[in-house]
Formats: structure tokens, C-alpha cells, sequence
């Protein structure tokens, strides 16, 4: 042994080092990667082992031409354990080891104290590392050696035969360091085949091989060192290097919990993480989302120490010095990741999609309001080792509560909806009168079926249609005094479960015909206006646009004037498919704008597709009963935004229709804005078609050529010929009122309007 000057480092050999104490890859190692077959590592394992085998050669040669190896400092420092960690080194000391097992595997001299000594070497990176180095390389040696004596020939015979082991885990491919283990054994038997001489060399006491150990207990070392160390290899990825300033930091606090946390971030948390990515081999996603589960739990403990916002919005060195400050946050952190990596499996099968979909939000970091409420309460029901039924009752209080809070589920109000979460968790629903975050009104519909669950249970069919959305207070309107959810009323319930199999069949059987959204509000106004009123403002009518619309009829929202779709659902005929009613407009006349939006249902779709569009706007509503089913409304505009105005895109929706209709036969324009009319512009500019309330309106063409051409009107207005603007700038001219035969589709009517016109005036003619 040659001792250096400064008393901190020594020469040795890999046998006398392990020999002295054991070694062990800590933790915060990356994979061992000299046999990942890039160009890189495949030129550094070959010159290595070319290298090796010219020094052990030697050995029996002249001494004058003996050549000794002396590989790059190792460094590292001894653990508690008094194991030697080296921190630099890793992939030399673990090529040194698979060489001297590989020797004692062929040689006839190796005993079982030499394997028990070589056991000494250990990885403690992963689980299913050091799941392989006990069950495989050290309970397998015996019969792998006699494998190598029977058929050493084969390039693969050590990796083939270990790989059929039944011992062999599946989770070992996914294994960077042990599939690399497996190529350079396979490598080490190809260099050095049957040199049964090879055990006596390495473990001579004049081994040709040897290196420097330089020991970094006997410094004060900076904290990026290691990584500065590893730059000349391949770097630590930002993850091990958090691993590393975690334990740093829970070592002032415990050092024993310090240490257990470190294994559990390696075995049994890493196990969780890469369950929850299904097992994938792409290893290289596994690092980035332990980051994002890290960062999901330290937001939650944000939220939940009465934070508005994240304290930290990455995990930075300040992060983690605020999380790991003191002992209560370590457990708290290890706790969360105890419980969901030891207990996730006991997630009823009910609710099993919906974990998933959560931690994949968390693993993803794509972590919105809902998707913290969600990982919380799982967290909770876990760790509060609730049994099956309850936790399934209390996550369904918890998905209605969600799916009704839309305006209140936002990210500055979490500590309050995840304080409202622990409550429901801790089964305190019906202690606490009103929510603190969540919609009250649901809360206390949620609190109404607690008080009755087995009436409630008999009504999961209709809370999980997805456009009930999980709240049943909206359908109870006229069927008592108060609107409860009386669900201890027999009379009340059995009403209730009435109206709800209409609005199920509406809705699951719209999605088994897959009919289109267009269709299913054709045929809920074949049967009647279902629309709700923006407050305080009749002429506003909503009728959505998307799947997702009909959950603002159901649930608590913005609007008004719920009980309109539901006299509409009271009419549905539960015997009859939804696409029969689709474009039914028996029930109605065509003096009446419903006929319209039935009969034209798919021309009138707006093009923004949101849940905040879906409005039509009766422009006279508190001039008429716009309800009353007898009223015209012809002159309703289709709006594609909230509110109308002679700037915003909106049609008058007959306008709209006759242009969709004619635009490939006749030159006519309409303006996107403010409810415009049709322009004639090959007649002239002032030539105007236009809705209104009592019918088609035809501006600037002469009573003498609507007379010749057969055009019944009724002059409405007569020229003023005052100014240039004028629209009757021609004495001739005038503003009529074109005739109706009830009962006629106006559309119809003003499409033959323009066939009429056009004999006149034939450049309106696209195609003459």
C-alpha cells in the first residue's frame, strides 16, 4: 500500500478495498452505463477491458515487462454504516467488480467466503438493483459458473442464461445498470474466456490493477462538487441532484430519517413512480416526473398552510430549505409519499380511472384547481384507511361538489376548497352548514342526500349522466313548495325519478345515436322553448352549443329560468328515439321562429364552439311575451358572442338561413354585424331583404315591377327623397311588407322572392 504525502489518500486494489469494508453505491448515483452501447461507452469498455487484460498478462511474463494499470482517483467517504460511498468512480469500480465476479465465477479456487467477500459490493440506487445483485449475481453464482464450464462458448452465455432465470424480474429490463451489468459480463467472458488463472491475479497482493481512494471525510466540501465531478462523465440529472440537497438537508434534522428516506426515494417511491408511468423504458421520463410529483405536494402544503398562490413555483434551493425546515415538514412529505406508494392498490376498483388520472396530472405536471382537490383527497382516503363504501360516497360528494363549483375552482381558492376537502374526508359533511370554498348550494344539496343514502344510491344512475352532472337540485323545481331535494318524500322522489328518466333518456340516447349537438337542441325545441334568460335581461336566451352547455341547465351557474327545460324534459315520450324528434316540426307552425331553429338546426350552428356561446337574442322581448309559443319572434338573431351590438357578429337568423341557401345561385351579401339585412347589390345597393317581427320586409324595388312580377305586398312606407342616404332615393320606390300564406316555410317564401326578382334582373344570377 503506498500511503500519499498528505495523509488523505492511498493506493489499493479492488479486492483489498472490499476486503477492508464494504462498498456501496449510494443513491444518489446515476446508473452504471459502460455497457449502453452508445459509440461513447462502447470505446471507454473497450479500451478499458483491453487495458485490464494487457496488465494481468503480464503478471506471468518477465518482471522487467510487468505492466501495471493504475485507474483515475476514486473518490468517496464512509457512511455511517461505516460503508465505503464513492462518489466518483462508480463506473470503474463496478467494471472491477463484475471482472473479479467473473473470475470467481471460473475459477476453480474461489469459495464461498470470496463470493460472501465480493457481496460486500453493493448498489443502492434502485430496488431492482440490488433486488439483482442478491437474488441473481450472488444466489445464482453456483449454477451460473456451471453454466460457463458446460457452454462457455456462446457470446451471450452469461446474460441468455441469467435472463431465463424464473428469478429474472420483468422490472430488470426497464433497469439501465443491470441490462449494462449483463452486456459487460458477456464482454468480460468474450476478453478473457477460460483463464481460470484470473481470481489468483486480482486478488494477489501485487495486483497489477489498482487505485487511488482519496476520502472526502477529511474535507469541507462545496455542495456542487460531486456534480462538477460527474461533468466528465455523464451529469447527475436535476432530479439526483435534488435527492442530494433533500438529504443534505434532513440529515441537520435526523440522520437516521435521512438515510431511510434516501432508500425509500430509490425503492419503494421510485417503484410508485414508475408504476404510475406504466412501467415504461423510456427511463428517461421517470426523473422528471418524481420532479413534478414533488412539486405537486409541496404546492398542496402551500394551499394548505393558508397560501393564495404557490410560495415557490419550482423546486428551487430556497423550496426545498422552506419544506425541510423542520421535522413535522420531513414526516409530512414522507407520510404523503408512504401512503400513496404503500396503499394506492387498496383505491376501490370504482374509483381506480380517477386516481389514475389525477397522479397522471401530477407525474405530467399539468396540475390545474380540480386536479390538486382530487390527489388531496385520495391522500386522505388512503391515509385514513376508509373502507370501500365510504370512500367511494364520499369521492362522489367530492366529484359533484367539483363539477358544480366551476366559478369557485380556481387555483387563489384552494386553501379554502382543500380545507372543505379534508372535511368531507374526515366524514364532517353534515357538521359544517356552509362550504368555504365550494359552491354552498351544492354543498348543502350533497349534505341533503348524505341525510338519506339509500334513496340517494337508487339516484347514481342519473347523477353519473355526464350532462346531470352530478347535481339533481335543478330537476326538483315545481315538484314541491320549497325545491328541496326532499328525499325522504316518497310522493316527491318517485316524481323526481320520473322527470329524470326523461332527461336520461334524452341524453344517453342521444349519445347511442351519436347525433350531433345540433340535433339534440332541434329536438328539445320541437317540443318547447327550454331556454334559460341571462339575469335580468329576457332577451338574452341561452341554448348552448356543446356537450358540455347542458350542464349549465342542470347545475349552478350564471343563468335563470330553469324550469323552461324542464317542462320541456316533462314532454318528452321516453318510447320514442331522439332522432325521430331531431327536426320534428309537427308541434310547430312555421309563423313561429322555433320552426326555424328545428327545422335548420345544423345551418345556424355558430362557428365558436364554448360553453359561453349558444345565445339567440329577441331584440323585442319586453315589447312581447317572447315565452308565449303563439309569438312570431321572426326576427331573433343568431349571436356568436354574448351580447349584441352593431359591431359584434350576429345574424337575424331567417337572414342568415335565406343567404346559406341562395349564396351559390344568387350574387347577395350579408353583413356578419348587428343583425343586418341581405343586400341585393346587383340590383343596387339599396335593394335590402329583411326579417321582421311580421314577416319579409323588401326595401328600394318599385311597387310597379313587384306588381308585374307577381309579388303580393302590402306598402309599408313610401319614399321621403330627402338626402343621399335615403334608401328610397327613387320616387318610385318603396318599403314593403311581401306577402305570407300561413302555414308556408318563410324561407321558402323569400328563396322564391329572389327567383322572382331575378327574371327582372337577371345579373343576380350566379350561373345564368
Amino acid at each position: 500500500m503506498i500511503i500519499m504525502d498528505n495523509q488523505i489518500g492511498y493506493k489499493t486494489s479492488f479486492w483489498e478495498l472490499v476486503s477492508k469494508q464494504p462498498i456501496s453505491i449510494p443513491t444518489l448515483q446515476r446508473d452504471y452505463i459502460y455497457g449502453a452501447g452508445t459509440e461513447k461507452t462502447e470505446t471507454v469498455l473497450s479500451n478499458m477491458l483491453s487495458t485490464f487484460k494487457t496488465a494481468l498478462d503480464s503478471v506471468t511474463q518477465d518482471p522487467n515487462d510487468r505492466k501495471e494499470e493504475t485507474l483515475d482517483f476514486v473518490y468517496g467517504s464512509d457512511s455511517i454504516a461505516k460503508d465505503f460511498m464513492p462518489l466518483d468512480g462508480q463506473q470503474r469500480l463496478t467494471t472491477l467488480f463484475l471482472l473479479h465476479y467473473y473470475a470467481a465465477l471460473i475459477s476453480p479456487y474461489a469459495t464461498e467466503e470470496d463470493f460472501a467477500t465480493l457481496a460486500r459490493f453493493s448498489y443502492a440506487t434502485r430496488n431492482c438493483t440490488v433486488a439483482f445483485f442478491k437474488q441473481i449475481l450472488f444466489a445464482k453464482h453456483k449454477d451460473l459458473a456451471n453454466e460457463i464450464s458446460m457452454n462457455g462458448t456462446g457470446e451471450k452465455v452469461i446474460s441468455e442464461y441469467l435472463e431465463n432465470l424464473d428469478e429474472f424480474r420483468g422490472s430488470f429490463y426497464a433497469d439501465p445498470s443491470i441490462m449494462s451489468m449483463l452486456v459487460v459480463l458477456d464482454r468480460i467472458h468474450e476478453t478473457f474466456g477460460h483463464q481460470t488463472d484470473l481470481w489468483d491475479k486480482l486478488t494477489s497482493c501485487d495486483c497489477p490493477i489498482n487505485f487511488y481512494i482519496l476520502d472526502f471525510g477529511r474535507f469541507d466540501l462545496s455542495d456542487d462538487l460531486y456534480n462538477k465531478m460527474n461533468s466528465r462523465g455523464k451529469p447527475l440529472t436535476s432530479f439526483e441532484i435534488v435527492k442530494a440537497k433533500m438529504h443534505k438537508l434532513i440529515r441537520k434534522i435526523n440522520i437516521d430519517k435521512a438515510n431511510k428516506i434516501a432508500i425509500k426515494f430509490d425503492t419503494t417511491w421510485m417503484q410508485f413512480i414508475w408504476k404510475a408511468l406504466d412501467y415504461t423504458l423510456d427511463l428517461k421520463a421517470v426523473d422528471p416526473a418524481y420532479m413534478n410529483m414533488l412539486r405537486a405536494i409541496f404546492v398542496c402544503f402551500d394551499y394548505i398552510s393558508g397560501y393564495d398562490k404557490p410560495k415557490y413555483k419550482d423546486i428551487s434551493d430556497e423550496c426545498l430549505s422552506h419544506h425541510l425546515s423542520s421535522a413535522i415538514k420531513v414526516r409530512s412529505i414522507e407520510m404523503v409519499l408512504d401512503t400513496l406508494s404503500a396503499c394506492h392498490q387498496n383505491i376501490p376498483d370504482e374509483l381506480k380511472a380517477d386516481f389514475n388520472e389525477s397522479l397522471s396530472s401530477a407525474i405530467k405536471g399539468d396540475m390545474h384547481a380540480g386536479d390538486y382537490i382530487r390527489l388531496y383527497s385520495y391522500f386522505l382516503g388512503l391515509h385514513l384507511n376508509l373502507d370501500k363504501e365510504e370512500f367511494v360516497i364520499r369521492e362522489r360528494h367530492l366529484r359533484n361538489l367539483i363539477a358544480n363549483s366551476a366559478d369557485q375552482t380556481r387555483e387563489e381558492r384552494l386553501t379554502d376548497l382543500l380545507n372543505d376537502t379534508s372535511r368531507l374526508m374526515h366524514g364532517q359533511l353534515l357538521k359544517f352548514s356552509k362550504a368555504k370554498g365550494f359552491n354552498s348550494l351544492s354543498w348543502n344539496e350533497e349534505q341533503q342526500k348524505d341525510s338519506s343514502r339509500d334513496v340517494w344510491r337508487s339516484l347514481y344512475q342519473y347523477e353519473d349522466v355526464s350532462e346531470i352532472n352530478g347535481t339533481l337540485q335543478a330537476f326538483t323545481i315545481r315538484l314541491n313548495d320549497d325545491g328541496k331535494l326532499d328525499l325522504n318524500n316518497r310522493s316527491f322522489v318517485q316524481s323526481l325519478k320520473i322527470r329524470l328518466d326523461k332527461a336520461k333518456h334524452f341524453f344517453v340516447s342521444s349519445a347511442n345515436e351519436k347525433l350531433r349537438e345540433e340535433q339534440k337542441r332541434s329536438a328539445l325545441l320541437s317540443l318547447g322553448d327550454y331556454s334559460m334568460c341571462r339575469f335580468n335581461h329576457e332577451g338574452y336566451r341561452y341554448y348552448g352549443i356543446i356537450n358540455s352547455s347542458w350542464q349549465n341547465f342542470t347545475g349552478y351557474h350564471k343563468f335563470g329560468s330553469r324550469n323552461r327545460i324542464m317542462e320541456v324534459f316533462d314532454l318528452i315520450d321516453t318510447s320514442v328515439p331522439v332522432s325521430a324528434m331531431a327536426g320534428s316540426t309537427k308541434s310547430v307552425c312555421p309563423e313561429n321562429w322555433r320552426y326555424y331553429a328545428v327545422k335548420y338546426a345544423g345551418e345556424i350552428t355558430v362557428a365558436y364552439r364554448s360553453t359561453d356561446y349558444g345565445y339567440l337574442y329577441f331584440q323585442r322581448a319586453e315589447e312581447q311575451n317572447s315565452f308565449d309559443p303563439n309569438a312570431s319572434s321572426l326576427d331573433v338573431c343568431i349571436l356568436q358572442s354574448g351580447y349584441f351590438s352593431a359591431t359584434n357578429v350576429a345574424w337575424k337568423m331567417l337572414n342568415r338561413l335565406v343567404e346559406l341557401l341562395s349564396q351559390e345561385k344568387y350574387y347577395i351579401y350579408l353583413d356578419n354585424h348587428g343583425g343586418s339585412p341581405i343586400i341585393l347589390s346587383r340590383i343596387s345597393n339599396d335593394v335590402r331583404l329583411d326579417i321582421e317581427i311580421d314577416g319579409w320586409h323588401l326595401y328600394g324595388v318599385s311597387s310597379d315591377v313587384l306588381q308585374d312580377l307577381g309579388i303580393a305586398h302590402t306598402i309599408v312606407d313610401t319614399p321621403s327623397g330627402e338626402g343621399d342616404n335615403d334608401i328610397n332615393q327613387q320616387a318610385n320606390t318603396v318599403n314593403c311588407l311581401c306577402y305570407h300564406n300561413n302555414g308556408s316555410d318563410y324561407v321558402e317564401e323569400a328563396i322564391a322572392l329572389l327567383e322572382k326578382l331575378s327574371i327582372k334582373y337577371p345579373d343576380m344570377l350566379i350561373v345564368k
